[in-house]
């Protein structure tokens, strides 16, 4: 009775016994369907990152407050009316130095983000698509003669989520947060992505060559 036991006990273990000990992928030739998945930034830089981008929407709304309130309109001059009058209520707000929004942390892990998926094809739309390089300053309007670049869409999707009227825009090769609603930077990584040969200045616009297949550096 007690060897019938043993051998059901026995029984019973072996496939756990099996199972816990057989490979991932017991034969080179077999796909191997393990999931890998590689953290763009790490939690606390992101936690951080969403606190200072929240804390940046929650004093804008506070900021609005007072000021008349812009509605759908094709008046130019009423919209830059606004504009002007949030941007210099922000701008008294807060300090005009980078590094705001984007931590050192944040800004690290972003141009790595970078160097590792900005492809030539990517660069090429962000060049051709762009306003060139150009001065910006934090806390600055985005004057409307330039162009407001398109962000490519395998970035976008990388990038952490913004609030309303918040936007990732690039500038040549800076990358640049700015507030839609204030036409104003917020904050900017220069030289987000490394690419000597890629350089368009916004005085070459009207005759601009065509962009060469640039080598991220």
């Amino acid at each position: 009775m007690r060897l019938r036991a043993l051998l059901i006990s026995l029984f019973l273990a072996l496939p756990l016994v099996m199972g816990a000990q057989t490979p991932a992928n017991p034969g080179p030739s077999e796909p191997d369907f393990t999931m890998v998945v590689q953290a763009t930034f790490d939690a606390p830089t992101l936690a951080e990152f969403n606190k200072r981008v929240q804390d940046y929407a929650a004093l804008r709304s506070r900021l609005e407050a007072g000021l008349p309130p812009l509605v759908v309109t094709t008046d130019a001059d009423e919209i830059e009316r606004f504009e002007r009058g949030l941007t210099k209520r922000i701008r008294d707000a807060r300090r005009s130095r980078r590094g705001q929004i984007f931590a050192d942390t944040m800004k690290e892990q972003l141009k790595r983000m970078m160097a590792a998926r900005v492809d030539p094809a990517t660069i090429a739309a962000i060049m051709e698509d762009g306003p060139g390089e150009f001065d910006v300053d934090v806390n600055e309007t985005y004057s409307k003669k330039y162009a407001l670049a398109t962000m490519p869409p395998n970035l976008l999707l990388l990038l952490p989520d913004l609030p309303k009227d918040l936007e990732y825009r690039f500038v040549g090769r800076h990358l640049v947060l700015r507030d839609a609603r204030a036409n104003m930077i917020v904050d900017e990584i220069p030289y987000a992505i490394r690419c000597g040969d890629c350089v368009i200045s916004h005085d070459d616009e009207d005759d601009r060559p065509a962009v060469p297949a640039a080598r991220p550096r």
